[in-house]
């Protein structure tokens, strides 16, 4: 028997398994970054959401607050519109007078309904701006101990992929550098199965039957040999008793 190919064969199998927890701890650390990035997103549209709420009812309180003014500036000069009314020479001083009393009665009247109508606005944006602020607390607070704990993860995955990817680059340099290129090229384009058991004369890979010869081969010899079927590298353990061998 070839140890060398009975030692490449082994080592292209612990290869692939150590491959496969990589590629499934870098999706893990995708994955953390994908929920990061949408938590993150959310945020961003919340504070979005709360400032415009904010914004909206500061606008409504600040033309209240001008309209207030307005209206007290009015009826100053309705009081004093008033006062001078004892004090006109004439008849056409007194319409004049009369006259701007009653134009500033319907400027007053036109403001106390725009202001009604503000303040009842004012109310439901007040009420809209607290729902926004709290939806936002309680989505920071949320999202902090998530993105928190997300980034945890990833750190350690992180250090885990790294001196996994240290023991794995070992691993590979001790191959053959042809056959490690043909792995690699099978591990990618099968989505992570480059290296599959035969069972009973089954490639475990594509369930098909191999050729009796083929399987013969394998059992006397750990000369890398590939499927026919679907072109992955074939192996047999010698030591596994095959269920078909069972002794009833």
């Amino acid at each position: 028997m070839d140890n060398t190919a009975e030692t490449s064969i082994d080592r292209l199998a612990a290869l692939q398994e150590l491959d496969r927890q990589l590629r499934e701890k870098t999706e893990q650390v995708r994955a953390s970054e994908g929920e990061v990035a949408e938590l993150e997103s959310q945020l961003t549209q919340q504070r979005e959401v709360t400032r415009q709420a904010r914004e909206v009812r500061d606008v409504s309180d600040a033309r209240r607050a001008e309209l207030d003014a307005q209206l007290d500036a009015e009826e100053a000069k309705m009081t004093d519109r008033r006062m001078r009314l004892n004090r006109v020479r004439n008849e056409k001083e007194l319409q004049a007078l009369r006259h701007e009393i009653e134009v500033s009665k319907e400027a007053k009247q036109q403001t106390e309904e725009e202001l009604l109508g503000v303040m009842e606005s004012l109310e439901s944006l007040v009420a809209l701006a607290a729902e926004a602020e709290q939806r936002l607390a309680e989505l920071e607070a949320a999202a902090a101990a998530k993105i928190s704990e997300r980034r945890t993860g990833m750190g350690q995955l992180l250090k885990d992929v790294a001196r996994e990817r240290e023991v794995r680059d070992r691993m590979a340099s001790a191959l053959d550098a042809s056959l490690r290129r043909k792995y690699e090229q099978i591990f990618e384009r099968r989505g992570g199965t480059a290296v599959v058991e035969v069972r009973n004369g089954t490639c475990q890979g594509c369930h098909m039957n191999l050729p009796p010869q083929l399987f013969n081969e394998l059992q006397r010899t750990r000369d890398v040999r590939m499927c026919p079927n679907c072109h992955r590298i074939l192996f047999w353990r010698a030591e596994r008793l095959e269920p078909a061998d069972t002794p009833r």
